[in-house]
């Protein structure tokens, strides 16, 4: 599931607020009314990153990184990217990482030929995809992995 994050902030020009994004709409960073941000989808609220440096410094640093106009990149300048570079924390991107772990693990077991194999590669798939995208998807896709291979073991005995 695709989804968006931004920094949403109160704002009395706009009845819903603003937020400061890094959207492929938009070629980059910005700033958009509460409507454009959400384009009549519903809005999940997820709160403050864990690790976040303070309110008032996250919003003194939207405001500075959106004038450097950096384009936006899937992998190297995304939504994820420039939220959690706002707000002081790691720069990964989740949502990507686990769509390449269950598109190699996928691969894997459509091509392996043991079942053992393709148990576990299909239990680690079936895990990265059925975890949230907030947790630990490898974690989730050792624990699929894992009963994956009981299934492939039973089932190449």
């Amino acid at each position: 599931m695709q989804y968006f994050i931004g920094i949403y902030v109160t704002n009395v020009k706009f009845a819903k607020g603003v937020v400061y994004e890094n959207s492929n709409a938009r070629s980059g960073r910005g700033l958009v009314s509460y409507s454009d941000f959400s384009a009549g989808k519903g809005i999940i609220d997820l709160g403050i990153l864990p690790g976040s440096l303070p309110v008032q410094l996250v919003l003194e640093r939207a405001k500075e990184l959106i004038k450097n106009e950096k384009s936006y990149h899937l992998l190297k300048n995304n939504c994820e990217h420039f939220v959690r570079e706002v707000c002081g924390v790691e720069i990964s991107t989740p949502q990507i990482q686990k769509a390449v772990f269950a598109l190699i693990s996928s691969t894997i077991a459509i091509k392996a030929t043991d079942p053992r194999v393709q148990g576990l590669a299909a239990g680690a798939t079936v895990g990265a995809i059925l975890s949230k995208t907030g947790e630990d998807s490898v974690k989730n896709s050792l624990i699929g992995a894992s009963l994956g291979l009981l299934l492939g073991a039973v089932l190449a005995s």
